[in-house]
């Protein structure tokens, strides 16, 4: 047998390496069994429910790989996993009216305690009724609320724990209703949601407001006064764009610093706080099947994740809960063979782990290509530009298939470079990851539909 090319040796052996890394550094597991669960019993202060919107287990996992690979750093989910006495669940995620939901009826099975059909915000499937919503029952405790979110603010996933609407596109409604509700902290995008009057309406209330990265770190998160952060338009570009583009890194808070803005704004309450946390554009990546953009976008949510740990570490009595609504797309990482003179041996997924490495060369989204460097190319000035941003180089077939950033084309081409996959461009109906830390977290059982979740909160908060 010939003997690999040394360069291809070379970057084989590196793959390998990062792989043993990734797979077989990590201490020693420790059985979560035999450890004292004293952690997560008792009745909580405070309630933080994460969301990785539209995250199937092949979106976690790689990130996972990419973090490990790449980045050479631990991912705070897992390592949560192995080292935590998490309480780990598997949950459905269905509709009143489908076996796949969309984000709307998904987050008011948990803000609202009902399936409702797609599209509706605490809207009884039965009647048409308003169902109460979460941020209600727990206002007449006390408990102050905050909803964070790189989408707009007046999303689906965030409004379902405090709204009631017939159309989840109704999202200036959404936004009056928080302000008559008084929500307590609001942070992400959809300024174009909050017209003039209506941001008077909120300084009146006695809201503080930030519009830029720097302007929420200048607030006085200590304060007691209610909050509200605007930061775009529409939703927050995506973080592939946000670390790479320095305009946009200056202007746009990550999620993680937002929760944490949130979390000291909301820990000084007496009664204590429930926040939402949601990285919210997953989903979208999922949807434009772009799997550096939900790479990224699930390792800043992971990001967060560790922010929050780092509160729950000095606020023990927190009950942490980290889940996702639904699957988006059914990104996963595929076996990739390669033929000997490519220097591996043929079969054996033996060019897998190289495959997956090329995702470094990523700097930009599909969506930011699309909107800012590639309107109206073609040819070899389509391809440059291409190369210029995804590190990858095209044959002239691959460059006329990927005219305009078209699905399924164009992550038909990506795969064969790369090897990251997609089922559609579609929400999937999977079961999905749900775990849960600290005291309260014994409630729930290792199978869960998801209208359960908001008993089970309040019932943890001894209110039901």
């Amino acid at each position: 047998m010939s003997r690999p090319p040394t360069s291809s040796r070379r970057d084989f052996l590196r793959a390998s390496l990062l792989t043993s890394a990734v797979f077989g550094a990590e201490p020693a597991l420790a059985q979560n069994a035999t450890r004292a669960s004293s952690e997560n019993s008792g009745r909580p202060r405070n309630v933080i429910f994460m969301v990785s919107d539209g995250m199937n287990c092949g979106a976690l996992s790689l990130a996972k790989l990419y973090g490990g690979l790449v980045l050479e750093k631990q991912n705070h989910w897992m390592q949560l996993y192995r080292e935590r006495a998490v309480v780990r669940c598997l949950a459905e995620t269905y509709s009143a009216n489908s076996v796949v939901t969309d984000s709307a009826a998904a987050s008011s099975a948990w803000g609202g305690g009902q399936r409702v059909n797609n599209g509706t915000l605490n809207i009884s499937a039965a009647d048409g009724s308003p169902i109460t919503p979460l941020q209600a029952k727990l206002k007449e405790r006390k408990i102050r609320t905050g909803l964070v979110t790189t989408a707009t603010i007046t999303h689906a996933t965030p409004a379902g724990f405090a709204v009631n609407v017939s159309s989840r596109g109704d999202e200036k409604e959404i936004a009056q209703q928080y302000l008559d509700r008084r929500v307590d902290v609001l942070l992400g995008g959809g300024r174009k949601f909050f017209s003039p009057e209506l941001l008077a309406q909120y300084t009146a209330a006695g809201y503080e407001f930030a519009d830029s990265r720097t302007a929420l770190q200048g607030l006085n998160h200590s304060s007691a006064k209610p909050m509200l952060g605007l930061f775009a338009d529409g939703y927050h570009p995506f973080e592939i764009d946000r670390e790479n583009v320095p305009e946009i890194t200056a202007a746009m808070p990550t999620l993680a610093e937002m929760a944490r803005a949130a979390l000291e704004r909301l820990s000084p309450s007496p009664d204590g706080f429930f926040l939402l946390v949601e990285g919210a554009r997953i989903d979208h990546a999922g949807h434009a099947n772009d799997a550096a953009a939900s790479i990224h976008e699930q390792l800043a949510f992971d990001q967060a994740i560790g922010t929050v740990l780092e509160f729950i570490a000095s606020h023990p009595d927190t009950l942490l809960i980290i889940t996702t609504d639904h699957g988006c797309g059914g990104i996963q990482m595929n076996g990739v063979s390669a033929d000997a003179k490519q220097g591996f041996l043929p079969g054996l997924y033996n060019a897998t782990t190289p495959s997956f490495l090329k995702l470094k060369n990523f700097t930009r989204s599909m969506e930011w290509m699309k909107q800012v460097k590639i309107d109206g190319l073609s040819g070899p000035k389509l391809g440059e530009a291409l190369t210029q941003y995804t590190g990858l180089t095209f044959s002239g077939d691959q460059i006329k298939a990927l005219q305009g950033l078209k699905l399924p084309a164009t992550s038909d081409v990506l795969k064969e470079h790369h090897g990251v996959g997609w089922t559609s461009a579609n929400h999937t109906s999977e079961l999905v990851e749900f775990c849960a830390l600290g005291p309260g977290s014994h409630l729930f059982s290792p199978y869960l539909w998801n209208y359960e979740v908001h008993n089970l909160i309040l019932r943890a908060l001894e209110i039901a």
